[in-house]
């Protein structure tokens, strides 16, 4: 029928009945098309309930203060985390805690793109955060998220949540998400934000088929999904673009494939694209996080309650756990922690020779141990901050082989390692690495021992131990060794053999250096009692035994020097002076 024709023609109806009818008549061709693309989706406005800030890293000084004490007591319980109490609260962490605490707060100077994304749809649903759920509770003048100004309790918040990413029981099951593939993930959030049973995190990140490395991941928020007869079309919040609703795609096709652009334009061409081989895409639902207490690396066998388990009661949203199995039913037993604060790759080799992470010689990502578990620390700045979880092996006598490679990065990376597993966190701070550098070290899987292979600038990193107390000694310690240059190539040995009170300092580079020594002991009440003695050098050759056990809190220290090179018995006790001046 010609509207404008026929019709005006033959029955004389006048303009605006034209247009009326011709509109219902267009509508009636059109609405069979648009019932082909049902849209599941939440009251989720980026303007509105995102913040209003961009993605940030560690800034200033109060970073320090992002993740607290009592922090790790909801996490984990206080049995688990705290040795000493005061006023009902947490008043020191235990030194395995406090240093694992440490580390991951410089963690975060990645960027915190995982803790804002759960931080805003929590606040969104009122969920309760130490007693704080609306915006207007964090903030008396805020209306909403994106009225909200960063402050401490915020970046409290923040912290707290990008943590969580961390915890086996959050990354066993998102894991399970990248094997099932990007159409399942799209289904799945269709499903629950249909249903509103849950919501989710999206975490992406590239991939590169020559070398099996999976690199440069973030983390979205996404609200909205339009089922199409090809494909699944995904409204995000990218907090590194506050305000905007971004997009991504998963195909219906065989491959799956799905697309996204980070870039500042959301239309330009995708700089990430992924399919199901890939298993660059995955996600977290927000009930994952919620509700229970979480198993720490540094302490098991202990009962662990008194965590803080409370979640909003919300009748628009009450977590069920709509996919996947439910993180009640996750077991992954005693487990070791390994990762870095920044930018580099690394491979870990057991004791079976079998690996997991980057290895620079044979330029191919391997993952060869079972039970294990590879991911990113998802900071938001596309950068590589490796991050396993293996089955930890109890044992004096065996060792893990670690390499760090700059082979991907384009300029200096200033990291700390990080081996964390029952009763205790150890590790390097201040590894410097340059542009394609590869570096070496070793650590016993017990902990005790740590060599590392100094670069071809002799530069190496600072070394500290922290041993929570067991059944044999109340006392727990930390312990900090520094201030040594190398020449390149030789390595540095430390040995804390925790139930001896013995610490081993040696190198091979025939040179005399000087160590930088601190102890800390903690005693059971909480008390600090520390040593420190700088440019220690007083031996024939650099092989020192420091015993601690017998140590009276705050005098001299016994020190030993091997200088014919057979063992410590025959030698003499020099005691050096404390030169610690209480700060």
């Amino acid at each position: 029928m010609d509207f404008d024709g026929d019709l005006n023609k033959d029955m004389q109806i006048p303009l605006q009945i034209r247009r009326y009818l011709t509109a219902i008549v267009l509508f009636t061709l059109v609405a069979p098309a648009l019932a082909q693309n049902p849209t599941a989706s939440i009251d989720f406005v980026p303007t509105r309930d995102g913040f209003r800030f961009k993605n940030y890293r560690n800034e200033a000084k109060r970073w320090t203060n992002d993740l607290l004490p009592d922090d790790l007591v909801r996490m984990f319980g206080p049995k688990t985390s705290c040795k000493s109490f005061a006023g009902g609260k947490c008043a020191t962490l235990s030194p395995a805690a406090e240093q694992w605490r440490q580390e991951i707060l410089e963690s975060m100077d990645t960027g915190h793109c995982e803790g804002i994304a759960v931080a805003c749809e929590r606040m969104r649903q009122s969920m309760p955060f130490k007693g704080k759920a609306s915006a207007n509770s964090f903030q008396s003048a805020a209306r909403d998220a994106w009225s909200l100004q960063r402050d401490e309790t915020l970046e409290n918040y923040i912290a707290y949540y990008w943590t969580t990413q961390t915890f086996d029981e959050v990354k066993a099951l998102t894991a399970k998400t990248a094997a099932a593939g990007p159409l399942s993930i799209a289904r799945t959030i269709f499903g629950a934000l249909k249903a509103k049973n849950d919501t989710y995190v999206i975490r992406f990140a590239k991939y590169d088929p020559k070398t099996n490395r999976i690199s440069e991941p973030h983390a979205v928020f996404p609200f909205a999904v339009e089922e199409r007869p090809d494909r699944f079309v995904i409204s995000l919040y990218d907090n590194n673009w506050p305000g905007q609703t971004r997009f991504m795609t998963v195909s219906k096709n065989a491959t799956e494939r799905w697309e996204y652009s980070s870039k500042e334009n959301a239309t330009a061409k995708p700089d990430y694209i992924g399919d199901k081989s890939t298993k660059t895409l995955e996600i977290t639902a927000t009930s994952w996080r919620e509700g229970r207490c979480f198993a720490s690396k540094w302490r098991t066998g202990v009962e662990k309650s008194g965590c803080s388990t409370t979640i909003a009661q919300n009748t628009a949203m009450s977590f069920i756990n709509a996919a996947f199995r439910p993180f009640d039913e996750v077991d992954t037993g005693e487990t070791a922690e390994f990762f870095l604060t920044d930018e580099g790759d690394m491979l870990i080799t057991d004791p079976n020779g079998d690996r997991i992470g980057f290895d620079a010689g044979e330029n191919y990502f391997f993952d060869e141990i079972d039970g294990a578990i590879s991911s990113s620390l998802i900071g938001g700045f596309f950068e590589d901050v490796p991050h396993y979880t293996l089955p930890f092996i109890e044992s004096d006598e065996f060792a893990y082989s670690v390499q760090f490679s700059g082979k991907y990065i384009d300029e200096e990376s200033d990291l700390d390692f990080v081996y964390a597993a029952p009763y205790f966190t150890v590790g390097f701070s201040g590894i410097r690495l340059d542009p394609a550098e590869t570096l070496r070290a070793d650590v016993s899987t017990d902990g005790e021992q740590i060599t590392f292979t100094a670069s071809a600038d002799g530069e190496t990193p600072e070394v500290f131990f922290a041993f929570d107390a067991d059944e044999n000694d109340p006392n727990s310690y930390f312990a900090f060794i520094e201030g040594v240059e190398l020449v390149a190539g030789k390595s540095l040995t430390f040995d804390f053999d925790f139930e001896q009170g013995k610490l081993l300092l040696s190198d091979d580079d025939g040179d005399r250096d000087a160590y930088d020594i601190r102890i800390v002991r903690v005693k059971p009440d909480g008390t600090l009692q520390v040593f420190e003695q700088d440019d220690l050098s007083f031996g024939k050759a650099d092989r020192y035994e420091v015993d601690f056990r017998d140590w009276d809190g705050k005098g001299e220290m016994c020190f030993k020097d091997d200088g014919d090179g057979d063992g410590f018995s025959d030698e003499e006790c020099v005691e050096e002076p404390n030169e610690d001046d209480g700060n």
